[in-house]
């Protein structure tokens, strides 16, 4: 029984690795590979809610937003997460590619419409570039 559920759990996260990579523009891979390398000694497994592609800052275009809440490291939330919050990474897209602009641990993120555009708020805060 455990082997089958050994090569479910392998399977899930495969899957769940696919379809975060098929989201993630491809100009971001080395970045998300750099991050796992820096934090986690054993393999990352992500959640179908890590990449989120949408107009975060009104602008029309899509944005990347990485939750890294979605990410566990060997099974564990951990290094991603601890008592101050998850790593959070934050990517505007504009001409063919998307450039940072924010990169730091929250405990809540969201998109609301202001004003009938679309505002990313972290941890409550309209989110300044």
């Amino acid at each position: 029984m455990s082997r089958l559920r050994s090569a479910v759990l392998l399977v899930s996260t495969l899957v769940c690795a696919a379809a975060a990579a098929e989201d993630m523009p491809h100009q971001l891979t080395g970045e998300l590979i750099r991050t796992e390398h820096e934090n986690c000694k054993t393999s990352t497994g992500y959640g179908m809610r890590f990449v989120t592609l949408r107009d975060v800052d009104g602008d029309g275009r899509k944005d990347v937003v990485l939750d890294y809440a979605e990410a566990s490291c060997g099974g564990q939330p951990e290094p991603y997460c601890d008592g101050s919050g998850c790593l959070l990474k934050v990517y505007l897209g504009g001409g063919g590619a998307h450039r940072k602009v924010f990169e730091g641990r929250v405990r809540s993120w969201k998109v609301e419409e202001h004003g009938g555009r679309p505002t990313l708020l972290v941890d409550g805060r309209p989110l300044t570039r």
